[in-house]
């Protein structure tokens, strides 16, 4: 009997090992009890095959059972001695989804149903993107970690709960990105040596009850600048989740609750941390968990769902959103995308099944239609961003993308020496559609687009034209910038400028300064932009482009004196000086706006100048401006420097 035992733990053990090229044969028999890949397999996986390489360490495997009764199923990972190395799934209906913790190389699995047993062998090799995503949990100057909850004896264990949800948000962006045919791209998360999330302690410098007083602006911008100072990384998303985070039952408020994203930092409340999953064996669980909130006791982020399994969905997937628009996610349109409310169906992704909640006293199964995904304007978007990168790449810091669009052929022209990654249409209410690029092999350096494509979207409020280039660089054009208009696009930039240290007040100027711009501004050649939005960041590329003031200026002839209104937007500050006159200001941190404000003035025969002072605190620096009588109608500038009421050919207007 010893013997066979011994000899039966060989034959086992080198079943196992050979277990990956057995399963992926075309064989209907499996000497180590494991199912073939075939048609008679009765364990299938639909979304992995042996051997695959992926670049994060939790895959979500989803496939199908020969046994429609079978209620789980376990991975074994064989090649790991982590306490994660077995981990339950799910199964109904003969489907199954169970996730996988993988260690760096080669791993070999088991799933495991009842008396069925499958081998997959998938391969882990962690990601070298230095553009990584870092989680931090905020307290107050006490130092305390504790979370509000209604579990007796609850471990308060944030660092498990903080690290579980990070690693979800990347598998969930793996999958969805695969499923819509770009790989297993995601963001890279910051690790320790160990292979495992690292999970920031920050604490902030007063009581918590003097961040309950903020709003959510203020503390994200606290927060903001607290990183900044203590764990400053150029090349890091954020996200930050407050411990102090409380629910009062006596006011039915809450504070230090907010879900604000952008720049380099995402800000969500942890109000109903309580609900998370501690642990990857416990997520699917914690999706299925139909424990109710008492919602006089407890704040309940879920939709007036109220149960553990809703609000963690919601909280997950609005971290997730919140850090979307760090990566430069407008909203979106879209159903079930992220960057909507699609994040209330995070737990989707992971289940085969919603459970009961509040508004629904029975389960309800949804189709793959009804999930939570990345919509595909966020996801062309994600897929050329520098976080997704994978490996570490020789980025180039300078934008080259234009964009033009040509009247006669009724064509947008979009062009960029990096490459053209991904072209999404926004709108007032975000993103709404992107343009199909053929990639070929690489990314294409021209494309033109007909505009009967997406004219109705030209016309739409706020409609804007966002371009991400194929090392992550972005530009965002309005559309209303693309129409025919009569704006000032050519300038002489002056090489005098100033420093804007204070944004509550402009640098001073007097008479023989502005002499002293206008004469340097003539010795400049005219540069004309290509479309109405004039840019003054690439006129400046030799000196410093935060904190500053330039000019640009403009002479032109006219045949009689008229009075005519001047309309303007920049960003940031504005003034605006016609012959020495001041006629604008316009003090403000704020991103450019066509019109934003207008003005009288009168111009004399003969030679007119204007001089613009546009103050730039950081990020877009640029200008707007056209000339209209005093009617409104369009007055346009030629090329000969001359100002008509009459639109002239378009051989003879300021064209790009």
């Amino acid at each position: 009997m010893k013997k066979l035992l011994i000899a039966t733990t060989i034959l086992t053990a080198l079943c196992y090992a050979l277990a990956p090229a057995i399963a992926i044969g075309r064989m209907g028999f499996s000497p180590c009890g494991l199912t073939a890949r075939d048609d008679r397999a009765r364990i299938r996986v639909t979304n992995y095959t042996t051997g695959t390489t992926i670049r994060h360490p939790v895959p979500l495997i989803r496939g199908t059972l020969a046994d429609t009764k079978a209620t789980s199923v376990t991975v074994i990972n064989t090649s790991s001695s982590r306490t994660t190395r077995e981990i339950e799934g799910l199964a109904r209906k003969g489907s199954f989804k169970v996730l996988a913790e993988l260690v760096p190389g080669p791993n070999k699995l088991i799933i495991r149903a009842g008396k069925d047993d499958l081998a997959l062998t998938l391969n882990y090799k962690p990601q070298t993107n230095p553009y990584i995503v870092r989680v931090f949990y905020l307290t107050d100057k006490t130092a305390s970690t504790e979370y509000q909850t209604p579990i007796e004896n609850d471990p308060q264990d944030y660092r498990d709960k903080l690290a579980t949800a990070m690693i979800l948000m990347q598998t969930f962006t793996a999958e969805r990105m695969y499923d819509l045919g770009f790989g297993r791209i995601t963001f890279n998360l910051e690790l320790d040596e160990n292979g495992k999330v690292k999970v920031h302690t920050l604490q902030a410098e007063d009581t918590a009850e003097h961040y309950h007083k903020m709003d959510g602006l203020k503390l994200w911008n606290y927060a903001a600048r607290l990183i900044r100072r203590k764990h400053p990384n150029r090349k890091a998303k954020n996200l930050v989740v407050p411990a102090f985070t409380r629910f009062d039952p006596n006011t039915n408020k809450t504070y230090a609750h907010t879900a604000l994203g952008g720049g380099s930092l995402a800000l969500f409340g942890g109000a109903n941390l309580f609900t998370w999953p501690s642990s990857l064996a416990d997520a699917q669980k914690t999706f299925m968990d139909t424990t109710t909130i008492d919602t006089t006791r407890f704040f309940s982020d879920s939709v007036g769902r109220h149960t553990f399994w809703a609000t963690a969905s919601t909280t997950i997937g609005a971290a997730l959103h919140e850090l979307g628009h760090t990566f430069g996610l407008p909203h979106s349109r879209l159903p079930h995308d992220i960057m909507t409310r699609g994040f209330d169906r995070f737990n989707r992704v992971f289940t085969l099944i919603e459970p009961p909640h509040a508004r629904r006293k029975r389960p309800y199964e949804f189709n793959e239609t009804q999930v939570a995904r990345w919509a595909p304007p966020s996801a062309v978007w994600l897929k050329f961003n520098r976080w997704f990168a994978l490996d570490k790449k020789n980025f180039s810091e300078q934008n080259k993308t234009t964009v033009t669009i040509d009247e006669d052929s009724r064509t947008l022209g979009v062009a960029s020496d990096n490459g053209i990654g991904g072209i999404v249409l926004t709108g007032k209410e975000g993103a709404e559609a992107h343009i199909p690029i053929d990639y070929n092999d690489s990314p294409p350096r021209k494309v033109s687009i007909s505009i009967a494509e997406f004219e109705n979207h030209l016309n739409a409020e706020k409609a804007q034209i966002r371009i991400i280039d194929a090392h992550g660089l972005t530009k965002i054009v309005p559309a209303a910038d693309l129409i025919a208009r009569s704006f000032v696009r050519s300038w002489r930039f002056a090489s005098v400028t100033a420093p804007w240290k204070d944004p509550k007040s402009f640098v001073p100027i007097d008479e023989k300064r502005l002499q002293t711009i206008a004469a340097s501004a003539a010795s400049a050649k005219l540069s004309t932009s290509e479309t109405n939005y004039v840019d003054f960041l690439p006129h400046f590329t030799d000196r410093p482009r935060e904190n500053i003031a330039a000019y640009a200026v403009r002479t032109f002839t006219n045949d009689k004196p008229r009075d005519i209104r001047i309309f303007t937007g920049s960003d940031d500050a504005l003034r605006l000086w016609l012959n020495g006159k001041l006629i604008t200001e316009a003090l403000a941190l704020r991103p450019a706006a066509i019109d934003a404000e207008s003005r009288t003035a009168r111009l004399v025969a003969g030679d007119n100048t204007l001089i613009v002072e546009v103050s730039q605190a950081a990020g877009g620096w640029g200008l707007y401006l056209r000339i209209a009588d005093k009617n409104g109608s369009d007055l346009v500038l030629t090329k000969d420097g001359k100002i008509t009421e009459l639109a002239p050919s378009t051989n003879q207007a300021e064209q790009p």
